[in-house]
């Protein structure tokens, strides 16, 4: 049980916390922007570019500020951030369509993993800490 309590009050474990609801309200910002871009008649793939863009934005910067609270060398870490989440984007898509188009896995538990895959990364390149004679 004390395992479990240290697991939880852990700083790795509230962090993915963070990053979850960080992801949510990430959606939020995509599929609103989304629906009043395409409300006035913009073309969807436009839309679609413009407001997932914004939903990424959004993410990283709370995630720079309130999450892993790392602020320095702000556009390599966008840029490292914008990739990691178009990789992991194609990732989820091919893994989704192998483990659950083709083998009939959970949809759920397949895309699960898969952002506890994208907080790794991000957690380990993105938003590592610099050492100081990085700085």
């Amino acid at each position: 049980m004390e395992k479990i309590k240290t697991a939880i009050y852990s700083e790795d474990f509230v962090q993915l916390v963070k990053y979850v609801l960080i992801g949510v309200l990430g959606l939020v910002v995509d599929f609103g922007i989304y629906t009043i871009l395409t409300h006035f008649k913009m073309n969807v793939e436009i839309a679609n570019i413009i407001s997932s863009t914004c939903g990424i934005i959004n993410n990283f910067l709370w995630n720079s500020y309130t999450n892993f609270k790392v602020h320095d060398r702000m556009i390599l870490r966008f840029i490292s951030y914008f990739i990691v989440g178009q990789i992991t984007t194609v990732f989820t898509t091919v893994s989704l369509f192998i483990f659950v188009t083709k083998l009939g896995y959970p949809h759920l538990i397949v895309k699960i993993v898969a952002t506890l895959i994208q907080f790794v990364i991000n957690k380990v390149v993105t938003f590592r800490k610099a050492k100081k004679e990085e700085i």
